[in-house]
């Protein structure tokens, strides 16, 4: 068998043949990515294959568990059969055929009094298939991120945001205050045009960025950001000094000195 068809039947193959394809198109995409010298390439192809590999699958599984088999009642029934369960994952991704999107949403209400609306998938095959994808890709997705970027990734969190702040303050004396925002509702709100144009300048595999619309982007979005992004745009206008980033370049725009109203403030900041 031509292990490059792109028509496999996937449904009509043995668990055996399945892994045996998944993991010759697995071993060809790392001699490609040896020979140029071990960089990956844009256009790398087999994500998909990758993502589905039993072994991935397993170790998510156990990722996905993690501290939560006793209070869960839905872990506790797919405890009775996983093999059975991965096994339906595996195919679900590599035909991209999913059942529809379960979203339930839990109201949670934190010590400070701060009310979060946190939205639920089902374990099965949801929850498994978020950590299944994570572990292929948080590589190089990390690697995009700046440095102080901070919330979720291991090795970072509250007190390396502190440490941070401290060193910013220590660098820049003359600066005494600093300003902490949020985004209301921020993950439901996002555009998901930006994160699948975000995406599609890291990963070229239309059928990796199809599983993602359909495992991360099947709910729908609002545009509470939106006047939240354009007010950020004409306050930057009214800045002495700000700073603009585009893919190609990157250029620091020094404006004239002009004078402002009374109580305008001037918003530099420390980059």
């Amino acid at each position: 068998m031509n292990i490059g068809r792109s028509d496999i039947d996937w449904k009509s193959l043995s668990h055996d043949e399945i892994d045996i394809i998944i993991a010759e198109r697995i071993e060809a995409d790392n001699r490609r990515i040896k020979a140029n010298g071990g960089k990956k390439s844009k256009r790398a192809g087999y994500i998909l294959e990758r993502i589905a590999e039993i072994n991935n699958l397993r170790e998510a599984d156990k990722e996905a568990q993690d501290g939560k088999v006793k209070k869960n009642r839905f872990i506790r029934r797919h405890n009775l059969h996983p093999e059975e369960d991965l096994r339906a994952l595996q195919l679900m991704i590599l035909t991209l055929d999913f059942p529809a999107p379960d979203y339930s949403v839990m109201r949670v209400k934190s010590d400070a009094g701060k009310v979060r609306d946190i939205v639920k998938q089902k374990y099965f095959p949801w929850r498994i298939l978020h950590h299944a994808i994570m572990r292929v890709i948080e590589e190089d997705v990390y690697r995009n991120l700046i440095y102080d970027t901070s919330a979720c990734i291991k090795g970072k969190g509250l007190h390396f945001g502190v440490r941070r702040m401290k060193r910013f303050l220590h660098r820049y004396p003359e600066y005494k205050w600093f300003v902490k925002t949020d985004f209301k509702k921020f993950y439901q709100s996002i555009l998901h045009e930006l994160i699948v144009a975000a995406l599609r300048r890291k990963f070229k595999d239309e059928r990796f960025i199809k599983l993602i619309e359909i495992a991360v982007l099947s709910y729908d979005s609002g545009t509470e950001l939106v006047d939240v992004l354009e007010n950020e745009v004409e306050r930057k206008k009214r800045c002495s000094d700000w700073s603009i980033y585009k893919p190609t370049y990157r250029e620091f725009c020094g404006k004239p000195d002009r004078s402002y109203n009374e109580g305008e403030i001037s918003c530099q900041m420390p980059a």
